[in-house]
């Protein structure tokens, strides 16, 4: 079980990842369980979720992945390789904090800190890719070992940036994914979730992060997700304030 504390507004609170277990102080806390994978046969004191993710399941051979990724996919990281771009995981905080927050910034979107990265602790790995020694996308995944699962947690490039190419970035990003792929399947791993999928979304965009997921060759699934009554409540009083983004 991955968990982990945060901010959000004046409080604190508790997020736990792909296991459950109650404690009755969970009851008044702020806390959620996220993307439950064991089978839960007793009453749960919360809040009941469904939502939605995309799963490729790395017990497959090398070759079967491989041949699963789609066309483009395959074209595109065969040029990103003859182009030098180089990936790699790495433990630099500060590079990847940067690196992600100028993306967020020029995006509009939340940012991120030094500070959030290094409360997670061992549940977090960060990867990035580099053409000519210039960082062009950055990954980061939370990992729980015990299960053998990896899930996408925040992804950034320098698409928004004018002085690179977009097709160099587009191709780098792609190629990244392909390589954390491949190396959580030869650690072990069972279990690449790519971070959520927008199930009947009518936004252009959310349809677009959708079908880009599924070029790799992984399938929609459902997820559970359990909230205590206490933050449910914060959840719906933060969206009446414009702030729910932030939970």
């Amino acid at each position: 079980m991955i968990q982990y504390y945060k901010k959000v507004l004046f409080f604190k609170v508790k997020e736990s990842w792909f296991s459950y277990q109650f404690k009755w102080k969970n009851f008044f806390s702020l806390n959620v369980f996220f993307h439950i994978k064991d089978k839960i046969n007793k009453k749960i004191w919360g809040v009941k979720e469904n939502t939605f993710t995309i799963e490729l399941d790395l017990e497959q051979s090398i070759d079967i992945l491989q041949a699963n990724f789609s066309k483009q996919i395959r074209q595109q990281i065969k040029i990103a390789e003859n182009e030098g771009t180089i990936c790699y995981f790495h433990t630099d905080i500060d590079q990847f904090v940067s690196f992600f927050n100028d993306f967020a910034f020029k995006k509009d979107t939340y940012t991120t800190s030094k500070e959030k990265i290094i409360d997670m602790g061992n549940s977090i790995k960060l990867s990035f890719a580099t053409n000519g020694g210039q960082v062009l996308a950055a990954h980061s995944y939370i990992i729980d070992e015990e299960i053998g699962i990896v899930r996408h947690f925040h992804s950034a490039t320098k698409r928004l940036d004018e002085q690179y190419d977009r097709n160099l970035i587009g191709r780098a990003n792609k190629y990244l994914t392909v390589k954390d792929i491949l190396y959580f399947k030869e650690i072990g791993f069972k279990i690449f979730d790519f971070g959520g999928y927008a199930k009947d979304t009518e936004d252009e965009s959310l349809k677009g992060i959708n079908n880009y997921k599924l070029l790799f060759g992984g399938k929609v699934v459902n997820c559970i997700d359990y909230y205590s009554y206490s933050y449910w409540l914060l959840k719906k009083i933060a969206k009446i304030f414009g702030v729910a983004g932030k939970l």
